[in-house]
């Protein structure tokens, strides 16, 4: 088979096609963030804090006011998130309390957020890695 000019250009222009289609289904990827490593953002205003199924504020998110939940194994609400939280996002000026038991008791651990909201990956640090997947009660305050 003998490439004429008219072929050989048009396999070139297929070519480069080819590669704009690529270039352009990637950018709209990187663009609507299914690339991106984190999905975290600001804690809104009303809330204390948010909670998270996952690393990088990814999966289900659970919004927290202040107050406290229980995450009893009988409620038909809140026993999913029993035992599943991987990451929390603290707003500024509130300070969050994890407890590996559902009645606000056991051990526990706090996170305060100074000036600016604080996100903490559980797993990642190790003074919360044992409560990676192991709350099962919160208590949320803020300043006035």
């Amino acid at each position: 088979h003998k490439l004429t000019p008219t072929s050989h250009s048009y396999m070139i222009a297929s070519s480069m096609m080819f590669k704009v289609a690529i270039l352009c289904v990637c950018v709209a990827a990187v663009s609507a963030g299914i690339f991106s490593r984190s999905k975290c953002v600001p804690v809104p205003d009303n809330l204390c804090a948010v909670v998270y199924d996952d690393g990088g504020c990814k999966g289900w998110k659970l919004e927290i006011q202040e107050g406290e939940i229980m995450f009893k194994w009988w409620d038909p609400v809140y026993y999913w998130y029993r035992n599943d939280i991987e990451a929390v996002s603290v707003r500024a000026g509130c300070t969050f309390t994890g407890f590996d038991d559902s009645s606000l008791n056991g051990e526990s651990m706090t996170i305060r957020a100074g000036n600016k909201d604080r996100h903490v990956e559980l797993n990642d640090e190790d003074e919360f890695e044992d409560f990676d997947e192991a709350i099962q009660s919160i208590a949320c305050t803020c300043r006035r």
